[in-house]
Formats: C-alpha cells, sequence, structure tokens
C-alpha cells in the first residue's frame, strides 16, 4: 500500500500538466551526452568500434585479446568433447572405438569426460555472450564518463585531526570535500 501512495502523487502531477513535453526537461548539452552514448554503443555492436569512437584506443587490444582466448577455449573444449562423445557412443553400441586416444577408457570414465568438456565448452560460450556485453557496457559507460568534470572544483582531502576538549586530547580524520 505505501509503495502506491509513493507513486500515486507523482503520477498525478505528471497529468495535471499536459501542456509539458518531455523534450523540455532535456537540456542541448544533454542531448549531446545521450546522442555521443548512443553512438558509442552502436559502434561498439563491432567489437571495440565504441572504444574506438571514445578514444580509448588502448582497451581494443584488451577486449580482443578477451575475445580471442574465449573463442579459443571454445573451439578446443568443443572438439574435445566431438571426439569423446563418439568414442563413448561406440563404446554404447557395443563398436570399437576408432579413437585410440580412448581405446581403453572405461564408459564410465568417458561419460564423466564427455559431461566435463562439455561444461567447459558451455561456459566459454556463456563466457563470451558476456565479454560482448561487457564490450557494450564499457563503451556506453566510457562515453557517458566523457562529460564528467574532474575539475579542481572536484575534490575530497583527508587530514588528520587534533582537537582538545575539556575531557583531552582527541584524534581522529577530518574530511573535506569541494564541488
Amino acid at each position: 500500500m505505501s509503495v502506491l501512495f509513493l507513486f500515486g502523487p507523482s503520477a498525478s502531477a505528471q497529468q495535471a500538466n499536459p501542456e509539458k513535453k518531455p523534450t523540455e526537461l532535456v537540456t542541448p548539452n544533454q542531448k549531446k551526452e545521450m546522442s555521443h552514448v548512443k553512438k558509442a554503443t552502436l559502434y561498439s555492436i563491432i567489437p571495440g568500434g565504441g572504444q574506438i569512437y571514445n578514444k580509448s584506443y588502448w582497451k581494443v587490444p584488451v577486449i580482443y585479446v578477451g575475445f580471442g582466448a574465449l573463442t579459443y577455449s571454445f573451439i578446443f573444449y568443443n572438439q574435445l568433447y566431438g571426439d569423446v562423445r563418439a568414442s563413448y557412443i561406440q563404446s554404447i553400441n557395443g563398436q570399437p572405438i576408432t579413437n585410440l586416444e580412448y581405446a581403453n577408457v572405461p564408459e564410465e570414465m568417458l561419460y564423466t569426460l564427455r559431461e566435463s568438456y562439455r561444461k567447459s565448452r558451455d561456459l566459454s560460450a556463456i563466457g563470451l555472450a558476456g565479454w560482448y556485453v561487457f564490450n557494450l557496457v564499457d563503451a556506453a559507460v566510457d562515453a557517458h564518463l566523457q562529460e564528467f568534470d574532474v575539475s579542481d572544483k572536484l575534490s575530497l582531502k583527508i587530514t588528520p585531526d587534533y582537537r582538545y576538549s575539556y575531557t583531552g586530547y582527541s584524534t581522529g580524520i577530518n574530511l573535506k570535500f569541494r564541488f
């Protein structure tokens, strides 16, 4: 009930003034920033494109090394899975195992190996998808932070603090924020 009560006034306030357009709430500078974020995310559909658009050139090799390692892992485990799977099927059907590497391996061990390689292959595929999403998110966040103010007006100073009161001396930390 409290959730409905909290959102109720804001919904009615928006309906009370239908002449106000949503675009009036966005300043021209914010429009430019949103456009930059959208472009960086769009360019990042091709891995590394958003990082190049944001002029973060050093991130492009990192992105491609990640894709290369995960792709290699996927191909490697997929090949092992296929070999063990074929040997396991031959073993179940009572046929001689044609792959000499697995010829003397018991059926239970072939099953365990097959499941292990399948799991590793699937985790590599999930890692590839996650790395692709990371590529997109990194480009969007980097583009969003391009306009972030990092001038001298923004600061945090930490200094030791010594004070004397009627109970004696006390020590502490003094934090000064400037923004």
